[in-house]
């Protein structure tokens, strides 16, 4: 049984979802920026970037499924290969494991939460305020 204020919540659920999915889109898109382009804050360690190298791949998957997340398209598909991209780089890339189990411990929270963002979202979808959602309207 819902109550008054859970009917409400309910109601306005995608646009809530949307703006999660923006959010977490734009959040993800700056790591890609950041690595290729120094923006918005340069990082030395990214100065020699190689395209065919993990953290190359790694750069142009968060650009790319960063912004078709941001803006709502194919959110469903870009959102399995980052939260795929966000578990490789946990579990393999930075070997987080052997540092400790908890990701508090050793250092992976974000890889962590990233991962599991994407994953509701390959499940929940883009929400009201997508692209997906407009082509949908469209067909």
């Amino acid at each position: 049984m819902n109550s008054k204020i859970d009917q409400q919540l309910d109601a306005w659920m995608p646009q809530a979802l949307s703006i999660f999915r923006i959010v977490v889109g734009l959040m993800f898109l700056q790591h890609g920026l950041q690595k290729w382009f120094g923006i918005p804050v340069a990082n030395p360690n990214f100065a020699n970037i190689q395209l065919f190298s993990m953290v190359g791949i790694a750069g142009v998957l968060e650009i790319v499924c960063g912004t078709l997340v941001a803006v709502g398209l194919f959110t469903r598909p870009a959102a399995f290969i980052a939260s795929g991209q966000m578990a490789y780089a946990y579990l393999i890339y930075t070997n987080r494991l052997a540092r400790s189990f908890a990701p508090i411990a050793n250092g992976g929270s974000l890889e962590v939460m990233y991962c599991f963002a994407f994953f509701i979202l390959i499940f929940a979808g883009a929400g009201a305020w997508s692209l997906d959602a407009t082509l949908r309207k469209k067909s």
